[in-house]
């Protein structure tokens, strides 16, 4: 997000929201901040009555033909004792969808001159229905992969008619037959996968040797040049990126070393 703010108080970007901040245009590139995205998620939490280690969030699953990308972590969290009690752990595990290539795109725009001010965003999730549906699909997939044996065996007994049912964290999953109810789980539980990119779009903003155009020597080489974020995590990919875009510098320059 720092390379479009950049870009936009350095005077590089609309010219009308530029002049309301009373910022030099240098250079008028309208779609400066413009198409940026994230990865929604829909998440459950449950708690487990069995112990358990901790464990980074693991990509567990791939949808066939689809953007849906199942993700599990657990984690371990120290209970605050009452008085003259115990200390406690409680053990918890996390299920989430994640739709990797979300059709929704929002904008970026600067609020004040202060570098130091965080500008205004907004990722529009879930606004292009396409998305909204497909976290509905993602959530029907969590709920069947609860139902498995390997998830079953974190559901606590009911001692009044020895049946077994799970112990969710904050919000349950809803009703799997009801498409609604699923939607408004969607959107009232969204949660971030903090994989921001977009708002320097190339043939838009940057060329496709990443210049930015119409301004002499500036590059933007980093996530805001996506147009579509990876499934997984974009560091591998950005270090990949920067490495590919150093050593074309090196050879448009001559240099080999």
């Amino acid at each position: 997000m720092g390379s479009p703010q950049l870009l936009l108080l350095s005077g590089i970007g609309p010219y009308n929201n530029l002049k309301k901040l009373n910022i030099s245009v240098v250079k008028h590139l309208p779609f400066v901040g413009q198409g940026v995205q994230d990865n929604p998620r829909a998440t459950i939490v449950l708690q487990s009555p069995k112990p358990f280690n901790t464990s980074s969030i693991q990509s567990v699953g791939i949808l066939n033909n689809s953007e849906l990308y199942i993700f599990s972590s657990s984690f371990v969290q120290q209970q605050v004792p009452a008085y003259d009690s115990k200390s406690s752990n409680m053990y918890g595990g996390v299920i989430f969808e994640k739709l990797a290539y979300p059709l929704s795109r929002g904008n970026l725009s600067l609020i004040s001159r202060d570098p130091r001010d965080n500008p205004s965003v907004r990722y529009n999730y879930y606004s292009n229905p396409e998305d909204l549906q497909k976290c509905v699909q993602g959530v029907k997939i969590i709920a069947g992969i609860c139902e498995t044996n390997s998830i079953q065996k974190f559901a606590y007994k009911d001692k009044s008619n020895d049946s077994r049912r799970l112990h969710f964290i904050g919000p349950a999953l809803p009703n799997i037959k009801d498409e609604v109810a699923i939607a408004k789980f969607c959107r009232e539980n969204l949660n971030t996968m903090w994989h921001f990119h977009g708002g320097c779009d190339i043939d838009s903003v940057i060329d496709k040797r990443y210049k930015v155009k119409g301004v002499d020597a500036l590059r933007v080489v980093d996530g805001s040049t996506f147009r579509d974020a990876p499934g997984t995590s974009p560091q591998s990919t950005t270090l990949m990126f920067g490495r590919y875009i150093g050593v074309k510098i090196l050879q448009e320059r001559g240099d080999s070393t």
